[in-house]
């Protein structure tokens, strides 16, 4: 569920839920959030308001600007890694994202750790919208010959593995990363990977009916593949106890089933 505090200065609000204790005092603006999926908040704040947020404890916080350059708005406030008084300053312009991350995604600060914190320096002479989001800690790679990206959005984060593998190993694989072998949900997302990571070779991805012939499922999160298919011309005709989907290769962006046993690149994935 979206929470959106939208909070004018003039205003006293009190803030239930700290983790130090039940209560935050009443402030003129300012108060602990815990960030389920994404939390808005609407500016200007005054001199000195200070806002807290968590996520949970396996995630990060991710602050972007709706409408509007969070590197400009950067004067009228500080965005710190953790909630204690000296915690670090997070800069856009300091920044790392993995090589492979879409350039057109919003400016954005991600923390290293669940907790992050907002201080107010000096009144916005005009009103803004910050975005604060739970995501995933994506890096850079997964070892050797792999490369990883937000190449989708600002929250969750893909990888893919130039390390050929049966569909059931590379499955293993992506799950002992803390990641599933790819769903694709839409055309739009199997887009942005395939224009990422390009389809001269296969790869596999989770889609099987190795547990009932012709019941296709996502084995990585046990969805009917029913709102979207791209099947190759003929596909899936079975022809040699296929049970797996890959794409790419000769099939270029369309799926075919294969056997599993073959080896193939993969995909993994992992959603806020």
């Amino acid at each position: 569920m979206v929470n959106i505090l939208a909070v004018l200065c003039v205003f006293t609000l009190t803030f239930v839920g700290s983790i130090y204790a039940n209560v935050v005092a009443t402030r003129d603006c300012g108060g602990y959030m815990f960030v389920d999926d994404l939390v808005v908040i609407d500016g200007p704040f005054n001199e000195n308001c200070i806002f807290k947020f968590e996520t949970q404890e396996d995630r990060v916080l991710v602050f972007s600007l709706i409408d509007g350059s969070l590197k400009e708005a950067e004067q009228y406030f500080s965005i710190h890694d953790g909630l204690d008084g000296d915690s670090p300053i997070l800069l856009v312009g300091n920044q790392k994202l993995p090589e492979v991350s879409r350039k057109d995604l919003p400016a954005s600060v991600y923390s290293t750790q669940s907790t992050a914190s907002i201080r107010f320096k000096k009144t916005a002479s005009n009103l803004f919208q910050l975005k604060i989001q739970k995501a995933i800690n994506c890096p850079f790679n997964l070892g050797s010959a792999s490369q990883c990206g937000r190449v989708v959005d600002e929250i969750s984060c893909y990888c893919a593995t130039f390390v050929k593998r049966n569909q059931s190993d590379q499955t293993m694989f992506c799950v002992d990363k803390g990641m599933k072998l790819i769903a694709f949900e839409s055309q739009a997302e199997e887009g942005l990977i395939q224009s990422t990571w390009d389809i001269i070779d296969n790869y596999w991805t989770s889609l099987t009916d190795t547990r009932r012939e012709g019941t296709w499922v996502w084995e990585s999160t046990w969805k009917f593949p029913s709102s979207y298919l791209h099947w190759y011309g003929g596909e899936p005709n079975n022809a040699n106890n296929e049970d797996c989907m890959v794409y790419g290769g000769s099939w270029k962006s369309a799926w075919n089933d294969w056997p599993c046993s073959n080896l193939s690149y993969a995909i993994c994935e992992v959603q806020p």
